[in-house]
């Protein structure tokens, strides 16, 4: 794993260059901390010089795009922070490498909150993945210490290493949890009219959970199911079911995860086996999404649609789905899904009406 760390004072005797500097004699042998020398030589921020910046500039972008987390240590000037920092940042701002890349802030000044909370809230504004964890503040003895002196301060050398330790974690969660942001053939969250509704649906929400709830309540109403409205086409891809608002439960879901996802917000695809007869006869696969909400984490949710007998909603952190399992052999598949099940994915693209679909609904053994 690389780090870029990037220091926001070009002081020689930086306390705050010192303790990125610690932070790299700590690293293990899994980690590398690469302290970024160039920031004193970045011209000032010019907007008419980006699609062609500065060799320096571009250096600094290469470097963020291949690091897997950025750890930033920076002074507080006049309660802000300082202009080497900010024009860094400046450099950054329209850089898609920048974007979503996981960032820990260190303050080596504890009354500096100042500064701390402004560059937090840059960071934050310009998309970045703020790993609160590892974001803290040092109690240091003195601004006029040192590497060694840092080392040799067990308190310090056990925080610092603890650091190190939550980013790596951090990056791995992020890492496994990108293919629930991402778009596909058939959860298609870049196409343009998924974007088009999903900024839709999140004009004036404050937060995830209100967003999710929109997008929930729209594929739930606004959509209708397949079969309980007898329409066709038979769609699969979320633009498609977007576009001609319908679709089987599955496909449903497809459509909204990706209007979640186009929001920035992490989402998978889950099943349940349900049975289709009240003898337990024959069995089916049912569609439903899991969203991940900052209060709660994973929080399944069941947008196929009401009716008499169905009324799931949206009320984290209860459940409340369209079908409770009632029969043995019902189960709630494992895991939260990325992509849909091939299964799912044959039943929908190789039938052409609602009917033939319903004929041979999938299933698991």
């Amino acid at each position: 794993m690389k780090i870029l760390a990037l220091s926001g004072s070009l002081r020689a005797e930086s306390i705050n260059s010192a303790v990125l500097r610690t932070v790299r004699h700590l690293a293990s042998a899994s980690i590398e901390v690469c302290l970024f020398s160039g920031l004193g030589d970045l011209p000032l921020y010019n907007p008419d010089l980006e699609n062609a910046p500065p060799a320096v500039a571009q250096q600094l972008r290469n470097e963020v795009a291949v690091a897997d987390a950025l750890l930033i240590a920076s002074p507080e000037y006049a309660h802000g922070v300082t202009g080497t920092i900010k024009n860094a940042l400046d450099w950054l701002v329209a850089f898609e490498g920048f974007a979503d890349k996981p960032v820990a802030v260190l303050n080596a000044t504890p009354r500096a909150h100042h500064a701390d909370a402004a560059l937090r809230e840059t960071l934050i504004t310009m998309s970045a993945t703020l790993i609160e964890a590892a974001s803290i503040t040092l109690p240091l003895p003195s601004a006029n210490i040192g590497e060694a002196d840092l080392l040799a301060a067990p308190e310090i050398a056990s925080l610092l290493t603890g650091v190190l330790a939550k980013i790596e974690r951090a990056v791995k969660t992020s890492t496994a949890m990108k293919p629930y942001l991402g778009s596909s053939l058939y959860i298609d969250s870049q196409h343009s009219s998924i974007v088009a509704q999903a900024a839709k649906l999140a004009d004036g929400c404050a937060d995830d959970e209100e967003i999710a709830k929109r997008c929930f309540e729209f594929v739930r109403d606004e959509i209708k199911h397949s079969w309980d409205y007898r329409l066709n086409p038979v769609t699969c891809k979320a633009s498609e079911v977007l576009t001609y608002g319908t679709g089987y439960c599955y496909a449903k879901s497809h459509l909204l995860a990706a209007l979640l996802r186009a929001n920035g917000i992490l989402a998978g695809l889950c099943y349940q086996r349900l049975t289709l007869e009240a003898d337990g006869s024959s069995y089916c696969l049912h569609g439903l999404n899991a969203v991940y909400l900052k209060r709660y984490g994973w929080y399944r949710m069941d947008a196929r649609g009401n009716k008499p007998g169905v009324a799931a909603e949206f009320c984290p952190p209860l459940e409340k789905l369209a079908f409770t399992l009632v029969d043995p052999l019902e189960q709630d598949l494992p895991g939260i899904l990325a992509e849909p099940l091939p299964a799912v994915v044959k039943t929908l693209t190789e039938n052409q009406t609602v009917e033939q679909v319903y004929d041979r609904l999938p299933d698991i053994e």
